[in-house]
């Protein structure tokens, strides 16, 4: 006969439930501030140490990784709805949200531990899968992306993407100076398209999405496509300020 202290507890929700009430009060919850209507909300994912598993001493950049990055773009949508727009370089994305609903949502709330993981970890798990698919070797690994807000007024959209699109060509430009061992004064497009001109080669034969990276937007449908320069093109983006 089982003693008192042996006894099996009486397993239920409702035991669950009174069980965890008294641990309950040790969660932490963080609410994004309101967010006004001049303002809008954004993640930025960053990848961990992704980008320097995929430089490859042999070859500039590796299109397997950027088409990977871009598939993760063309079905963001299937998972988080609430994308309105997404640019991506490397292995960096920011996603503009439409920030109503996830006030509204009663599965977000607002609540910051809920919207990163949900992000971050659909992110993560879609790169994985489409990187494992083009790269035998890394058939079993995985790869995380951590994520971060901005809640930023709404005209600094262009501020935002043109700063991010600059750590895009800042980033591209030290690859090429350092693949072909180049030996530049100023790293600027400008002085490296010329130092590259004396050495045979062009700047404009790199792929675009190299240099500048890809965009999600609307357009009827949900569409990806090489970005265009956000400070001398930012008309062709204006329409996100008003979402």
């Amino acid at each position: 006969m089982m003693s008192d202290k042996q006894k099996i507890p009486p397993y239920s929700y409702g035991y669950a439930k009174a069980t965890y009430e008294s641990l309950e009060q040790y969660e932490t919850t963080t609410t994004i501030p309101q967010i006004k209507e001049d303002e809008c909300l954004i993640v930025r994912l960053d990848g961990k140490g992704v980008t320097s598993r995929f430089k490859d001493n042999k070859e500039l950049f590796l299109s397997d990784f950027h088409l990977a990055m871009k598939r993760v773009l063309e079905n963001i949508k299937k998972y988080c709805s609430f994308v309105l727009f997404a640019y991506s370089f490397k292995d960096e994305i920011s996603f503009l949200l439409n920030k109503d609903f996830i006030q509204q949502d009663k599965d977000y709330e607002n609540r910051i531990e809920k919207i990163l993981p949900i992000i971050s970890g659909y992110v993560s798990a879609m790169f994985s899968q489409y990187i494992s698919k083009k790269l035998k070797n890394f058939s079993t690994e995985a790869f995380a992306f951590d994520a971060r807000i901005i809640v930023l007024p709404k005209n600094k959209l262009k501020d935002y993407f043109h700063s991010r699109q600059a750590f895009a060509m800042a980033a591209f430009m030290d690859r090429v100076c350092s693949f072909y061992h180049l030996e530049v004064e100023k790293r600027t497009v400008a002085y490296v398209k010329t130092v590259l001109k004396g050495k045979g080669m062009n700047w404009n034969e790199f792929p675009q999405y190299v240099c500048s990276g890809y965009v999600g937007l609307e357009k009827g449908k949900w569409e990806v496509e090489t970005a265009s320069d956000f400070y001398q093109k930012w008309e062709k983006y204006r329409d996100i300020e008003m979402l």
